[in-house]
């Protein structure tokens, strides 16, 4: 039961880093440019809302919906800000 539990929360880490999303290669350079290298990083931006992400040079509104469906893939709680839809 202990692996089991360990195991998942290795899943739904915060240091898992942002190239196991697999996003592609230009997504993932646009993040690491803006300092975003792991999953923590990413959900700490998102607490700003969309806004935050999409203010970040090569992010656009489809890397920001592939953002979000990755972590929600993954078993991550998006911060509610994300959650907001702001055009």
């Amino acid at each position: 039961m202990e692996e089991k539990d360990r195991k998942k929360a290795e899943k739904t880490s915060p240091d898992r880093v942002v190239v196991e999303l697999e996003l592609g290669k230009r997504a993932t350079d646009a993040l690491a440019k803006a300092g975003l290298t792991n999953v923590g990083h990413l959900l700490k931006k998102l607490e700003g809302g969309e806004v935050a992400l999409l203010g970040l040079p090569g992010i656009g509104r489809k890397t920001l919906i592939d953002i979000k469906k990755k972590l929600r893939q993954l078993g991550y709680k998006l911060p509610a800000a994300a959650e907001e839809i702001s055009v």
